[in-house]
């Protein structure tokens, strides 16, 4: 266990360790050597003082370009804000944020050709906006989807108006490494949705639907004579189902889906462009991230800290607890049973098996460290040296709900990560200051809202070295 003595001070009142105002300090954490750089404050929004910042919700987004220059950020009125990064003198200028472009979903394009592009929904339509940073304006690619501008999940050769008809939303959404590929849930709210649409570059759309049990027969056929779903385990669901999230593998050739409302108790395989989906996993139940055909699960074997690699299954082929590779020594963690992980790997290569980055929370709040790798961002091996690089604490207490737990993003080649905080570890009250723009927070009540006691969250760029 690595036990701090005391946060490294990222507020510019001596008098707190955090507080309302800090954006810009490097602070050296003292136990691990990497520098970490507060990127927001409680001004960060001088026309709204108090708002919080926070990572996206996924863990698996890309939220930093190619070259890792530029990255955006959302505040809690889910605008888009996008900030330059000099990696030498290790400070970030907000360049702009940026409204009804989905602040909590967009990706970066993966490839050093879309080193600029932000890949984002407005509607029913999945656009390819490029960034402008003479002006800091960011205009849709009118070559986009071979000329169109856009790919509309609402077109006759997909979903057929269903969308507009219905007035249904587009939620939870991932893109393939290649950024050809984009896989979406589709419907009135996460857990309910009926549809898991893909769009592909060459192909054009093909979907799923959970509450009838079929898909679409191939691609570009619309809504027209589907067909049923081939399920490894031979048995279909016996209720209709909702989608709470989607993802892909970064190669962009399987669907991973988390269907809730149903009998499914477990994480599906689609395997796309086909109507086959392995049903068999039932260890897959976390949070996750995916290399090309490859996930990265915690099994929670007897810990939580139980990270293992799993070639994604297709077919008939059935998964058991001896498909997956592990990736950790867990004799330290065995029989601790506390905490939660979030899971990235934005820095995948398709030649090379690059580590992967877990952020890991205390599943109910606690202000100390209890176990071993508790609240840590590590970097995890899946080269079969179950080697685990220890880079930082995250610095969430994981009291304040939803967005006081870590969802660290790992940047694309690999060099820093991007953490929303609320920096109450060992720090508890005295975090990064409150909605009302205050010093001192309540972290009883639930963090990021403004105009509240509440404590408020921050982004944080940690160092990976």
């Amino acid at each position: 266990m690595i036990i701090p003595l005391a946060p490294p001070q990222l507020g510019a009142n001596p008098n707190y360790y955090g507080g309302h105002l800090g954006a810009g300090i490097v602070a050296i954490d003292p136990a691990y050597g990497n520098y970490i750089l507060r990127v927001t404050d409680g001004n960060t929004e001088p026309a709204s003082p108090g708002r919080s910042f926070n990572t996206s919700s996924s863990a698996e987004k890309n939220v930093t370009s190619y070259d890792e220059t530029l990255f955006f950020v959302h505040d809690e009125g889910n605008r888009l804000c996008l900030f330059q990064f000099d990696s030498q003198a290790v400070t970030a200028t907000k360049r702009r944020c940026f409204v009804s472009v989905g602040g909590d979903g967009p990706d970066f394009g993966y490839t050093a050709a879309d080193n600029r592009a932000i890949y984002t929904l407005g509607g029913s339509k999945l656009f390819r906006f490029v960034v402008d940073t003479a002006q800091w304006q960011l205009t849709a690619d009118p070559s986009f989807n071979q000329g169109k501008g856009y790919f509309d999940f609402d077109d006759p050769t997909c979903l057929n108006g269903q969308v507009a008809a219905n007035h249904w939303y587009i939620h939870d959404r991932a893109l393939s490494s290649e950024d050809n590929t984009e896989i979406a849930s589709i419907g009135p709210a996460q857990d309910r949705d009926p549809y898991i649409v893909v769009w592909n570059a060459a192909k054009g759309c093909q979907w799923l639907n959970v509450q009838t049990w079929q898909v679409s027969r191939g691609w570009n056929t619309g809504l027209s004579d589907p067909i049923s779903i081939a399920w490894t385990s031979g048995k279909t669901p016996s209720l209709p189902g909702g989608v709470h999230n989607v993802q892909i593998d970064r190669g962009g050739a399987f669907g991973i889906l988390t269907i809730n409302q149903t009998t499914l108790t477990t994480k599906v395989f689609w395997t796309l462009g086909t109507n086959f989906a392995n049903d068999t996993c039932v260890h897959c139940t976390s949070h996750w991230a995916c290399d090309y055909g490859v996930c990265f699960w915690d099994f929670q074997y007897q810990t939580t800290y139980d990270m293992r690699s799993l070639a994604i299954p297709t077919g008939n082929v059935k998964v058991t607890l001896e498909s997956a590779v592990p990736n950790m020594d867990t004799s330290p963690a065995l029989r601790q049973w506390d905490d939660d992980e979030h899971v990235s790997h934005a820095n995948a290569s398709p030649e090379s098996k690059n580590i992967y980055l877990v952020g890991w929370q205390p599943a109910r709040g606690q202000a100390s460290i209890q176990s071993v790798w508790d609240d840590e961002i590590t970097g995890i091996n899946w080269d079969g040296t179950q080697r685990t690089i220890r880079f930082n604490k995250n610095w969430n207490s994981g009291y304040g709900g939803f967005w006081s737990s870590a969802r660290c993003q790992i940047s694309r080649q690999g060099h820093y990560a991007l953490c929303g905080s609320d920096y109450q570890m060992y720090n508890l009250d005295k975090g990064f200051g409150n909605g009302l723009n205050q010093d001192a927070c309540d972290h009883t009540l639930p963090a990021s809202a403004m105009g509240t006691n509440g404590c408020r969250t921050d982004v944080l760029l940690f160092e990976l070295r």
